[in-house]
């Protein structure tokens, strides 16, 4: 019965999402939403959030001229649910992920005229200072969802990125600074991060979600690449700090664990993203550079 009560609804919405005139549905959404819908946990919020993902991707050209800045700001809003205390992380990753699909509904209906403003607000706002934003959330929150911002502007990115590929390069460059910035937060300079200083071990953190995603731009950014944009001036940018994470063995649970997890985003993420970087170059000498800050970290006593 739930099956079928869920399958009912969905049409239901679908219909009124193509039927209802958004300029009289948008707005009645927007407000349910800020009045309802987001002191809800999961359950109320993901189904709400697919069906304004529906009403985008039912515009007309007029209409998303009209709407993509309400839209915009209402997708931000929801991205922003971190912010609730009372919510789970595991509510939070699927609230995240539900609004990741229903802004990628809605991105694809722009052109390139209304997607690069709209793409250079979004990287405004994932890495604005959260304390200017709003003074009241405390510390260890304003953190949290400084993080939060960050990973799901390079989720998005990386999503972006499976449509678009080769359209979306270019605009790589106006995140290189903040993909840079990024990895030496993880960076290991050293050949492991045993090696490093004891205060420098407490502050490098173990890898995060944010980093699987930043180094996954790496990758389809050089996988996509077909303008040169990984040419030498942005390849030395990034080449030091993609090696230096190679020592970073940090991961929770036991050695043996760690030692598993760290195999796997090595085997997985990171090699991936180096290889294709490598390619993406098509330089002999920038391979011997790449090739020698890889080979460097050999010399760690560490196995792994």
């Amino acid at each position: 019965l739930r099956k079928q009560a869920t399958k009912l609804t969905d049409d239901v919405l679908a219909a009124v999402a193509k039927s209802i005139p958004p300029r009289l549905l948008l707005p009645a959404q927007f407000a349910f939403y800020q009045k309802e819908a987001s002191r809800q946990g999961a359950t109320v919020i993901v189904p709400f959030v697919e069906f304004i993902g529906r009403t985008a991707a039912s515009l007309q050209r007029n209409q998303l001229l009209q709407f993509y800045k309400p839209l915009f700001k209402f997708f931000l809003t929801a991205f922003d649910i971190a912010r609730n205390p009372e919510l789970s992380l595991s509510d939070v990753e699927v609230i995240e992920q539900a609004t990741l699909d229903a802004f990628m509904r809605f991105v694809f209906k722009l052109n390139e005229n209304l997607f690069k403003p709209l793409f250079l607000s979004f990287l405004e706002w994932a890495t604005a200072d959260v304390a200017a934003v709003s003074d009241s959330v405390d510390e260890a929150r304003r953190q949290s969802v400084a993080e939060t911002r960050l990973r799901v502007f390079y989720r998005a990115l990386n999503m972006l990125f499976d449509k678009l590929k080769s359209i979306l390069t270019p605009y790589y460059a106006h995140v290189l600074d903040t993909t840079v910035e990024v990895l030496n937060r993880f960076a290991v300079a050293r050949a492991s991060i045993e090696l490093q200083e004891e205060a420098d071990r407490k502050v490098i953190p173990a890898p995060s979600a944010l980093w699987h995603a930043v180094v996954g731009s790496i990758y389809q950014s050089a996988l996509h690449d077909t303008t040169d944009f990984w040419r030498e001036e942005t390849f030395k940018r990034v080449y030091r700090p993609l090696a230096h994470q190679l020592p970073n063995t940090k991961a929770e649970g036991s050695s043996e664990q760690a030692h598993a997890l760290y195999v796997e985003r090595v085997s997985k993420c990171l090699a991936p993203a180096i290889g294709q970087l490598a390619a993406a170059a098509g330089n002999d000498a920038l391979w011997k550079m790449i090739n020698q800050e890889v080979m460097l970290k050999s010399r760690s006593d560490v196995p792994s």
